[in-house]
């Protein structure tokens, strides 16, 4: 589980990796490249959905994205207070 208060930081930072994702397919990017950055998504429901705090662990993974994607914004979009209405 996410703690209440970053869930949903959590589900915004969720949506920026899958926009990153589709902006990469728009640009071009090789599939491989693309398939890195879904293969990582994909770990992020999982920590949403544990029975335990994996609250930490999700920001790690936001990091690693983040860095081997050059998409900031994500770790953002979970460090910062989400808009009321994204």
């Amino acid at each position: 589980m996410i703690t209440p208060d970053k869930l949903p930081n959590a589900l915004y930072a969720l949506q920026g990796v899958l926009i990153k994702a589709r902006q990469m397919a728009y640009n071009g990017a090789p599939g491989t490249t693309i398939a890195d950055i879904l293969d990582s998504a994909e770990t992020l429901p999982r920590f949403i959905a544990s029975g335990t705090d994996e609250t930490e662990k999700f920001r790690r993974c936001l990091a690693s994205i983040a860095e081997r994607h050059k998409c900031a914004f994500v770790l953002q979009y979970f460090d910062e207070p989400a808009p009321p209405k994204w």
